[in-house]
């Protein structure tokens, strides 16, 4: 069986590689240095030679080199590399084995020496492919690899590498191939293979590759299996490949930029009518709009490369950029035209290429609120004025000055005196009277309690004046009762009225001030519920100590 063209001429030496000068002399100075990486990550797309350089890096490894730092090809063990029968070089696709497992059995044979060769080198190729249990596996075998291990991970998708997979590696990015440079590899191969074919047929093979030497190489075969009996043509290499025919498809361009509608479908007419291949007319033009585009822009290196002659210059110059880029974007837009045999769809193509590209839709802005309309029925009722809110009335709670409240509170009673008045409301003061309006119904009794201490209130009367004046008086009143929730009818004994709230508040004639009337502690003593529960039980107050 014959050996595929991209594998009988992959490259055994730095020296064959084409395209990729950057990274081979570096890693030819590296070998020759004896300064080479543990670890090394190829990136770039597919078929420009990343694991050709992966390989031939290690036959420079392991088989003896020249003066250039080229592998002889002639000794042992870069024959057994070319022939994929070296048991020191591992190649391990990531895509089929990328589980945790398949990367803890390679670090456990990473530490067995070298059999043959001076380093064991271990290709990963479509690295990205692993699992991230695979990836934290491998970062510490990447990070500290035995001496005579060599690492080369190689990925046609950088961004799916994690970072601490990149930060471990020597990074290497092999960059898309040139046409020219496919084409002089291809210009060697017909040479060696015999294959005859016209100049332009290399041109077309080199830019439907697309940068990529190994897809060039396998078309080249494909035509020269196909027509290898005397000289490929232009014509069937164009047939093979799915070309359009480069004249119509600048006619159909041409027509589009001009925004001839007719000419453009008369052109598809005749492509269809005879029996051409409607995909490559769509490609074929796309190309040719592309080319246009670019010359619009000045850009007449690209322009010639592609090989779209610069006939559609002028039309370009009259045709503005976002008319060619709405041109493309029709014709890219679906990969299904010119597949079916009706011409239907790349004719509604052309006509909406030649159409006016859609202006961007300006930002919808909110409709005024209709005005409702007045009853005439109903008369309208003049509202009364409200009323003076009455003197007795709390006045809203003090947010301005609580937070100064609390801060004198701490100062003066302490940590836990501060506490229990920070779940206090301070309403007003409204006409000299301040309001403590507990915010819980626990915080009551607490309030209270601590309100009745009279050391405590010894300690409290100079933080209250320093904020809210010497003729301040204070006021306790009950926390607020819950909002009642709906239930059903209630009994006759569930409707009684409930009790007036009990106000817990010093006398109204108690001020702070020193001209205030003195405490009455007796009534306070007496009237308090844990006096009263005391009595209940058959105790009774022994004395009254004044401080």
């Amino acid at each position: 069986m014959s050996t595929v063209f991209y594998r009988k001429w992959r490259p055994t030496r730095f020296s064959d590689v084409v395209g990729q000068e950057h990274i081979t002399d570096t890693l030819r100075r590296a070998v020759l240095s004896d300064r080479v990486a543990h670890a090394y990550l190829f990136t770039g797309p597919r078929g420009v030679g990343k694991t050709s350089t992966a390989r031939i890096l290690a036959k420079a490894l392991n088989a003896e080199l020249d003066e250039h730092g080229d592998p002889i090809p002639e000794t042992e063990n870069a024959i057994a590399i070319d022939e994929g029968r070296f048991m020191d070089l591992i190649e391990i696709d990531a895509a089929s084995n990328r589980g945790v497992g398949d990367i803890r059995d390679l670090r456990e044979r990473v530490l067995l020496r070298p059999t043959v060769g001076q380093f064991k080198v271990y290709i990963i190729d479509e690295v990205h492919m692993l699992t991230t249990e695979a990836f934290n596996a491998l970062l510490k075998t990447l990070e500290e690899p035995p001496p005579q291990v060599v690492m080369i991970l190689a990925t046609t998708d950088i961004h799916r590498v994690p970072a601490t997979i990149i930060s471990r590696c020597q990074r290497f990015d092999f960059r898309r191939l040139t046409t020219d440079d496919v084409i002089g590899r291809l210009i060697l191969i017909c040479e060696e293979e015999e294959i005859e074919c016209e100049p332009a047929v290399l041109e077309l093979v080199a830019r439907s590759a697309w940068g990529s030497l190994r897809d060039a190489e396998n078309l080249l075969e494909q035509l020269a299996v196909s027509y290898g009996t005397g000289e490929i043509t232009e014509a069937q290499a164009r047939e093979l490949l799915g070309i359009g025919d480069t004249s119509s498809a600048r006619n159909l361009a041409s027509a589009i930029l001009r925004k001839d509608a007719k000419r453009a479908l008369e052109i598809i007419e005749e492509e269809a009518s005879r029996g051409a291949e409607l995909k490559g007319l769509r490609d074929s033009t796309i190309s040719a709009l592309r080319g246009a585009l670019l010359a619009k822009h000045g850009i007449a290196s690209i322009y010639g490369e592609l090989g779209d002659t610069p006939d559609l210059e002028p039309e370009a110059m009259g045709a503005s950029t976002d008319q060619m880029l709405h041109a493309i974007t029709i014709f890219g837009r679906n990969e299904r035209f010119g597949e079916a045999s009706s011409p239907l769809a790349l004719e509604i193509a052309a006509l909406q290429a030649v159409a006016e590209p859609p202006k961007p839709e300006s930002p919808a802005v909110a409709p005024q609120p209709a005005r409702q309309p007045t009853r005439r029925s109903a008369p309208t009722v003049q509202q009364a004025p409200q009323a003076e809110p009455a003197p007795s009335q709390p006045a809203p709670a003090d947010t301005s000055g609580s937070s100064r409240i609390l801060e004198e509170i701490g100062k003066a009673a302490g940590t836990q005196v501060r506490t229990t008045c920070a779940q206090v409301n301070f309403i007003g003061p409204n006409n000299g009277v301040l309001v403590l309006q507990p915010k819980y119904t626990n915080g009551a009794n607490r309030l209270r309690d601590a309100w009745m201490n009279e050391e405590i209130r010894a300690k409290l009367r100079p933080a209250f004046q320093s904020v809210y004046g010497n003729d301040i008086r204070i006021q306790l009143q009950q926390a607020p009762s819950p909002a009642p929730a709906t239930t059903r009818a209630s009994t006759p004994a569930e409707t009684r009225p409930a009790p007036e709230p009990t106000q817990f508040s010093t006398p109204p004639s108690n001020q702070l001030s020193d001209q205030s009337q003195p405490f009455d502690a007796d009534h306070a003593i007496t009237n308090h519920p844990a006096v009263q529960n005391l009595r209940s039980l058959g105790g009774r107050v022994v004395a009254i100590e004044d401080d």
